[in-house]
This record gives structure tokens, C-alpha cells and sequence, in this order.
């Protein structure tokens, strides 16, 4: 197994995700099963549709060994047929666009999530395809029909950064179609037409962000205080070395790129202006630190520069492929490529064998103490999934309420208030209600381990119980009277109907567009037979 650092919270999502669909308790907003079931809201913020994805993988899953299988070998697998797609969109022929399509494999950009668990390769295995109209709009100068909205909403719903940064990439191709173009009137009408597609086939995660952050007020996610450390020149080099000849690439590409500047027509200025672009925002040229220290809300949401490198990864595969003829050349450094992540993988699993360092997801990772070391590793090989995720405990405070301000670590509060306190008291599920039972009193009241926010119902022998009645914590545990909880139980569950009916709207027009895409799919393939 490879623990990384983001491994245990993902875990988390997808296992809640993954028992809402084996019981047929469906609860959108507040986790029932992952995360202590503390009633936490995680997936509405993250991706909710790609979570319920990796939900059915893990349901699929014999243990969370398989699933780690399954889902790097689907993510290397997408992140192939997206840069071939792109290539061969970019009129490359077959050899190149496979070779181009492995080189992609083997970078960093992909390997993020075998390595560490971070899911900013899954928004990179979906960024080339995403790409891939981009020589549409170049050489017809038009916004391609359903393709810009669709995309655009494929990768939002994945990976929200992955999304900036494609609307990025998007912008100056598109003002220089719409400056070229004849039929402007035309241009914006059509680019109007994908915004509205992409606004309602997101329309999900824009009506909760703003019902649920306009009734409550947040734990930021972490700040990232040394970000200048983490880019590509500092101590985020590894980026730029997997594979090794990457860094060889970027330097024929940068300087053939200055020397035939004169002979690029458009597009190709376009392209390489923005791949220096990313490549200068994901380096310390960017005073990121002095950002952060001045408050910067956006610094504050990258958190990470090295992320923009993903883009200048990709354009620098197709910049490379694009000027390199030589077979031997390519196709060494395919070899080279594969051969350094096999090693890669090898380093990366061989902490596991160690009796100390083998779960490497970070300092703010709880490991029950009562377990040995074998039976902390078997967990994650058993059938019964929760077992492991019961054992080796994070204590992420992100989007958990604040209702009073306070200088106490969040982190060591989620840890006392939820995490301590599990095994006092009793879970179930039932009609998606997450229900607490505590076995007996020690005080006046109760603090139960679990967390309110605004459209939380918190109710007690089938009853809801006041919000005056009882109060809230840092983070939102409840404190109730003894003397009001009925057959020591109490009961939570969300409630929001306004904001069902935009949620069915969005998981229906996915259906019906990915239903067009199928059908279109059809056609195309049948004339070809018929051809």
C-alpha cells in the first residue's frame, strides 16, 4: 500500500460514498459513514458525482488494496487515451500521438496520485482531452457545439483547480478566434450557449456552495505558509524530473521555441507563450510567500504552485513532438520514462515494509496505539473496509462550521471533540439518518460527536429538538440536556429542499448529454462502416 499524504481523507469520501450505494441510504450533503460518521459535510464541496464514481469502485473493491489498484490503473489508462486524444486532435500520426500518450503517463502530473493520493492528477488526466478542441477553434475560428460546455463541466465537477486552470488555457485562444473571426455576432452567441451548458451541468456544486457558505461560516482548508517551497525550482523539483527526460525536453522546447520564434504561425505563439506563462507561476519567480503573508485570497486557494505545471506539461509534450523526427530518440525516451517509474514505485512502496514510517500521510495522522503494527496494515487488506479507516485517523477540520472564534488549534479540536470521543458512543444508519446512542450519563449534558450546521436537524425520539435548546461547539458538537434526549438517542439528518431539485436537474442533464455524446458517437462510427 502506498498511504500518502491526502490518501486517509479521500479514503474517507469514497468509502461514505460507496456505503450510501450498497445500503440505499443516500444522503448528498452530511457523511453517514466516513469521516467518524460525524455528520461532516465533504463530498457536496468536493466533486460529489466523481466521488459517487470512486464510491462504486470501492463498493466494487475486495479491500482498499484492490481499490488502489483498480483506480491507478483507471487514472493511467484515462490519462493515456486524453493526451492521444489531444495529440491526434493536433494532426499528429499514430506513432507520435502513442508516444506523446505514454511520456504523459509517466510525468508527475499522473504519478501525484499513485505516489501521495493527491487528486490533482485526476483533473490532470481529464486537462488534455479537454484541450483537444482547441484546434477546432484555431483553424475555424468557431465555438465548438456542446464541447466547450460540456468539457468545462467535466473537468469542474472533477477537480475544480484543473477547471481554472483550462478556463486559463482557453482564454487567449478563444479572443483570438473572436478577433479573427467574421461572424463575430455568431462567436459570442454560440459561446453564450456552452456557458449556460456548463452552468447547468454544474449547477450542483454552485447551488450548494453558496445556499450552504451563505448559512455558515467555514474552517478555511489549510494555508499553505511556505509556497514558494513548493515549486518546481525549489522543493518541488520532482516535477520536473519525472521522467528525467522531461527536464531535457523543456530545455530543446524553450530554446528552439526562442530561436523559431518567426517561424510559428498563431497558434503555436499562442500555445508556447502560455506554456511559459504556467511554467513561470509554478516556480518561486511568483513571490508566493509575500502573497500568503499579505493575505491573498487566491495564493491562499492554489496552495500548491507546483500544479501549474500540469499545462506546461502537456503543451511541452506536443511542442517536443511536434519538433522531434527522430524515432530512436522518442522512443528511448519512453523506455527511460517507464523504467523511472517502475523505480519510482519501488522507492515509494518500500516504506511500507518499515515498522515506523510506513503510513506517510502526514503529522496530523492518528494511529490507534492499541494496534500493532501487522494489524494496522492487514486493515487495509480486509473485506470490512471501515476497519482500516477506524485505525489510522486524519484530522482535517476543512469546511467544518465555526460558531465561535478562537485561537485553539482545529485540527487538535476535531481530534478531541470527534475523533476521542468515538468510542463512547454508539453509530447507525437508518432511512439516511445518522442516529448517536449513548450508554450512559456522566453529566448534566452531552456532547455527542457529531456536527450541526445551519440545515442540520438535530431531533430525539422523533423529535426535533430546538436550536435554543441545546448549544454548539467551536465546530458545531452539540451539547444537550440529559434530560431531554428519549431512550439515550439522538438523530441528525439535512434538510434542504430547495436545493434537491436543482442536484436532480444537474444528474439528469448529465445523463441526457452524455446520452447525445453516445448517439453522435453511433453515427459517426456507422458512415464511417458504410464509407
Amino acid at each position: 500500500m502506498v498511504i500518502g499524504s491526502d490518501s486517509i481523507f479521500h479514503f474517507n469520501r469514497f468509502y461514505d460514498a460507496s456505503e450510501q450505494i450498497r445500503n440505499k441510504n443516500f444522503e448528498y450533503f452530511i457523511s453517514l459513514y466516513g469521516f467518524q460518521q460525524s455528520g461532516r459535510i465533504v463530498n457536496a464541496f468536493y466533486g460529489p458525482i466523481i466521488a459517487y464514481l470512486h464510491g462504486l469502485l470501492v463498493l466494487l473493491s475486495k479491500n482498499w488494496y484492490v481499490y488502489q489498484v483498480l483506480s491507478n490503473f483507471i487514472l493511467f489508462v484515462l490519462s493515456g487515451c486524453s493526451m492521444y486524444t489531444f495529440l491526434r486532435a493536433g494532426s499528429f500520426n499514430y506513432r507520435k500521438s502513442c508516444t506523446g500518450a505514454i511520456l504523459y503517463m509517466c510525468t508527475f502530473s499522473i504519478l501525484y496520485w499513485p505516489t501521495r493520493q493527491g487528486f490533482t492528477s485526476w483533473g490532470a488526466a481529464l486537462l488534455p482531452c479537454c484541450l483537444s478542441i482547441i484546434f477546432i477553434v484555431f483553424d475555424k475560428k468557431e465555438v465548438p457545439k456542446f464541447k466547450l460546455g460540456f468539457l468545462t463541466a467535466l473537468i469542474f465537477q472533477t477537480h475544480i483547480l484543473s477547471s481554472l486552470i483550462l478556463v486559463l488555457m482557453y482564454t487567449p485562444i478563444f479572443l483570438y478566434a473572436f478577433v479573427k473571426t467574421k461572424k463575430r455576432k455568431r462567436f459570442i452567441i454560440d459561446l453564450i450557449r456552452e456557458v449556460l451548458l456548463f452552468f447547468l451541468l454544474t449547477l450542483n456544486i454552485w447551488v450548494t456552495y453558496f445556499s450552504i457558505t451563505r448559512e455558515n461560516q467555514f474552517i478555511k482548508p489549510f494555508i499553505n505558509h511556505t509556497m514558494s517551497s513548493n515549486t518546481i525550482n525549489q522543493g518541488s523539483s520532482y516535477w520536473l524530473i519525472n521522467p528525467v527526460s522531461l527536464l531535457l525536453m523543456l530545455v530543446s522546447v524553450l530554446g528552439l521555441g526562442f530561436v523559431k520564434w518567426k517561424t510559428y504561425d498563431s497558434s503555436k505563439k499562442i500555445l508556447f507563450l502560455t506554456m511559459v506563462f504556467f511554467l513561470i507561476v509554478s516556480s518561486s519567480i511568483i513571490p508566493w510567500n509575500y502573497l500568503i503573508e499579505n493575505n491573498s485570497s487566491i495564493a491562499e486557494i492554489i496552495q500548491f504552485p507546483f500544479r501549474f505545471f500540469v499545462p506546461v506539461t502537456i503543451l511541452l509534450i506536443y511542442f517536443f513532438m511536434n519538433s522531434s523526427n527522430l524515432k530512436w530518440l522518442n522512443t528511448s525516451f519512453v523506455i527511460l520514462g517507464v523504467i523511472q517509474v517502475v523505480i519510482l514505485m519501488f522507492v515509494i512502496t518500500k516504506p511500507w515494509n518499515t515498522s515506523d514510517n510506513y503510513i506517510q500521510s502526514g503529522s496530523k495522522t492518528i494511529i490507534n496505539s492499541s494496534n500493532s503494527t501487522n494489524t494496522v496494515k492487514e486493515s487495509f487488506f480486509l473485506k470490512d473496509k471501515s476497519k482500516a479507516l477506524k485505525i489510522v485517523e486524519k484530522t482535517t477540520p476543512d469546511y467544518l462550521p465555526l460558531y465561535n472564534k478562537t485561537k485553539l488549534n482545529k485540527y487538535k479540536l476535531y481530534e478531541e471533540k470527534i475523533i476521542d470521543k468515538a468510542g463512547m458512543f454508539r453509530k447507525s444508519v437508518q432511512n439516511s439518518q445518522l442516529i448517536i446512542t449513548v450508554d450512559h450519563f456522566n453529566k448534566k449534558n452531552t456532547e455527542f460527536p457529531i456536527v450541526i450546521y445551519t440545515d442540520t436537524v438535530l431531533s430525539t425520539g422523533g423529535k426535533k429538538i430546538d436550536r435554543s435548546k441545546y448549544t454548539l461547539s467551536e465546530i458545531g458538537t452539540p451539547i444537550v440536556p440529559n434530560d431531554m434526549i428519549v431512550n439515550n438517542q439522538v438523530a441528525i439528518h439535512f434538510e434542504n429542499k430547495f436545493l434537491l431539485y436543482p442536484i436532480l436537474l444537474t444528474f439528469g442533464l448529465w445523463i441526457l448529454t452524455i446520452l447525445f455524446f453516445i448517439k453522435k458517437f453511433i453515427e459517426r462510427t456507422y458512415k464511417k462502416l458504410v464509407i
